[in-house]
């Protein structure tokens, strides 16, 4: 499946994925991604089973030099997330992990397909 991106694609989910390493506090952690098909988009799941980002912190996660209380972190990686996201003509969310944890959901338009064939 190929999507409309560039090079730095790879920045996205390195970071993603860094995130939810370095923020886990699991005994046993774990992430798990998963790719789906959704009509002309590609939507990506990072998963993980750490402490979760609390609902009123959702959207504020992605702003310029915002980072967590105990982040060792420059603040940067999620806002460069949703930047290219955006760039690329998709979306990027948090959404609660059952039992435990945040999963990142990533929808990238498919390549070839028109911003209007939604």
């Amino acid at each position: 499946m190929d999507v409309t991106a560039n090079g730095m694609l790879g920045s996205v989910f390195r970071n993603l994925l860094n995130n939810a390493v370095q923020h886990n506090d699991a005994d046993d952690p774990l992430v798990v991604v998963d790719v789906g098909l959704d009509g002309d988009r590609v939507t990506v799941r990072v998963a993980d089973n750490g402490p979760g980002v609390p609902d009123d912190r959702k959207m504020e996660v992605f702003g310029k030099n915002e980072k967590g209380i105990d982040s060792s972190g420059t603040g940067v990686g999620l806002y460069l997330v949703h930047t290219l996201v955006s760039e690329y003509g998709g979306s990027v969310r948090i959404e609660d992990n059952d039992p435990r944890g945040a999963v990142f959901v990533v929808r990238l338009r498919r390549a070839g397909r028109g911003a209007d064939e939604e």
